[in-house]
């Protein structure tokens, strides 16, 4: 174990989760005016490893938690009071806000060989919503009445080269995505990957104007004009040539994909140039598409389209949140605790990732995040057990043991079939991160 990235790993975790950093924060954002029987500190490292380490489902979950790792007497009308303050989720996102701030960095990156090497970033958008306490629907409607009233999504940015959410914005499930995409300013030598909720003409074609590209999966029903349209051999399919897409996609090829250069003319005189990949879809007996705005000189239909499968890693992400941080319906009525322990949830999921992405650094093989996310529940109470009483020569102890731990048992099930079909099959592979 290389000692200096390792004391850079502990440096980072100290210093992100320090008593006078999130006391400060917590007087700043109104949480806290006075000293409390539980510090801002005390309470959201209470309320992180109650999300990452135990079945949560009430307050008197939190509550008996708080009681066992702090010592202190208590109550859960006390508990909840604290809960309860309109500043209480404004703390808890700030503090979550600063994780992400300090400890996102590079964790994988793309091999030389790889195309995708040019970019700065790769970003994944999508969004995740789940019911709250139907009492809540005037503040959070949901989208299905019937079933559940009351719903929030959760509108994330991923970043797929750090491996974690770099934003997130929570809203009531009846906002629109597309009002959550990245400003395309921010996206030069940037590269993101949308599904079909996010289809904007004009946005990818600003995009594009920036600088940046998109891969993303298009809605059913679009007619571009065809320019020109290739098989999958590069052999050109000359009857194409100035066709409506729809005219012409009963007579692309089945069971191959098919690239199609297209234009579409926007407001204000613009147009705007894409690429298409024609997918055939034999349970629906129809063409599903992807729309690209990378070149065809650099990228092949097979590297747009497996390009594109990383996009799941984002829903692998969610299925952390959701199995393995807490994040879920909680029996309350007040919408500020429901979306305090919504932030503490996601602060909870981050603090495994980035316990797994810099003990994959210091181990040298990588890890996998669903494991770590699984396991070392009672180490991991230890260490910040540790953080709470401010034990700094335990929490190096602990720390090291934790890293020993995930090393010898939270490594990727096949790494070689990865390369084959998974997600380093584009020369995505992990870096050292401390």
């Amino acid at each position: 174990m290389n000692q200096r990235q390792f004391n850079m790993f502990s440096r980072k975790l100290n210093d992100a989760l320090a008593p006078e950093i999130l006391d400060t924060l917590g007087k700043q954002t109104g949480f806290c005016q006075r000293q409390r029987l539980l510090s801002p500190h005390q309470l959201f490292l209470c309320l992180v490893t109650t999300m990452a380490c135990e079945k949560t489902e009430t307050i008197a979950d939190i509550q008996r938690r708080c009681v066992e790792w702090t010592q202190q007497d208590m109550t859960y009308r006390a508990l909840y009071a604290q809960l309860s303050k309109e500043a209480f989720p404004i703390f808890l996102r700030q503090a979550l806000s600063q994780l992400l701030r300090q400890w996102i960095a590079p964790s994988q990156a793309f091999a030389q060989h790889s195309p995708y090497r040019r970019f700065t970033r790769v970003l994944i958008q999508d969004g995740s919503s789940f019911a709250v306490h139907n009492d809540l629907s005037t503040v959070y409607p949901g989208r299905f009445n019937a079933v559940n009233p009351a719903a929030v999504e959760l509108h994330v940015t991923m970043d797929l080269l750090a491996d974690q959410p770099c934003k997130i914005v929570l809203t009531p499930d009846t906002a629109s995505e597309r009002d959550y995409l990245p400003p395309v300013e921010s996206l030069k030598s940037d590269l993101i990957l949308v599904d079909r909720g996010y289809f904007d003409l004009d946005w990818f074609a600003r995009l594009s104007e920036a600088g940046g590209h998109c891969i993303a999966r298009c809605l059913n029903g679009v007619n571009p004009t065809v320019e020109q349209a290739w098989s999958e051999s590069g052999r050109q399919l000359r009857f194409a040539k100035g066709s409506q897409l729809k005219d012409i996609e009963h007579k692309l090829l089945k069971r191959k994909r098919t690239e199609v250069q297209v234009r579409w003319q926007l407001p204000g005189k613009r147009t705007f140039r894409a690429r298409l990949i024609a997918c055939w879809n034999p349970e629906e007996q129809r063409h599903s598409w992807l729309l690209t705005t990378l070149p065809r000189e650099d990228f092949s239909v097979a590297e747009v389209s497996d390009g594109y499968r990383l996009r799941w890693q984002l829903e692998l992400l969610f299925k952390e949140w959701k199995s393995y941080a807490n994040l879920h319906r909680f029996n309350t009525v007040n919408p500020a605790i429901a979306e305090g322990l919504i932030w503490a949830s996601i602060a909870a999921a981050v603090l495994k990732r980035f316990l797994c992405l810099n003990t994959q650094a210091l181990v040298g093989h990588a890890l996998s995040t669903r494991r770590v996310a699984m396991c070392a529940a009672s180490t991991i109470t230890q260490l910040m057990g540790h953080l709470i009483a401010q034990r700094p020569q335990a929490v190096r102890a602990t720390l090291r043991q934790l890293v020993e731990f995930l090393g010898n048992y939270a490594r990727r099930a096949n790494p070689k079939r990865d390369r084959k079909t998974g997600r380093a099959m584009l020369g995505l592979e992990a870096i050292g991160y401390a």
